[in-house]
């Protein structure tokens, strides 16, 4: 029986079988390095505005201002942060005037819609702003709790201070 011979097809297919493998290799392993900024002390301030909310809870809120407790913002991944400044403002609503038929803004008496300003150190990339890994977006829903409170709001708006 004759032994095959090896020619310059199958050299080549060697080849480039050999490349490919080299290829998926480089590829996969990569260059570990990842383009971050470099670290800075970047402090996100951001306005969070809870609706509807009652006396007690605004005291509390006024309570962790004055002690300057942290508090975590954040349901299942969370992050620290501190009260700057707190806002309260009379809450209204949109209810149906019975006389009329026509829909009016009537303000509540008892509750109070309140805009809570929290710094929280944070990361900033051209991607986002992360906090402990956690985003912070404009629109988002977020909950906020301290000791013996909590509360769910909106993030009304985010402005970023390095140091």
């Amino acid at each position: 029986m004759d032994k095959p011979k090896f020619n310059i097809i199958d050299g080549l297919i060697v080849l480039l079988v050999v490349a490919i493998i080299a290829a998926g290799i480089y590829l996969l392993s990569g260059n570990n390095t990842v383009d971050s900024p470099e670290t800075q002390n970047t402090t996100a301030v951001f306005q969070l505005q809870l609706t509807r909310a009652d006396e007690s809870l605004y005291n509390k809120f006024l309570a962790a201002l004055d002690t300057q407790e942290t508090v975590w913002i954040g349901v299942k991944e969370r992050f620290p942060g501190k009260i700057e400044i707190l806002e309260k403002s009379p809450s209204s609503r949109i209810t149906t005037n019975t006389q009329t038929g026509k829909a009016v803004l009537a303000e509540d008496p008892n509750l109070f819609d309140l805009t809570i300003h929290i710094s929280t150190p944070v990361l900033e990339t051209p991607s986002g702003i992360t906090a402990s890994g956690t985003p912070i977006r404009v629109g988002e829903e977020v909950a906020v709790r301290g000791k013996g409170f909590a509360g769910y709001g909106f993030v009304i708006d985010l402005k970023t201070v390095t140091e």
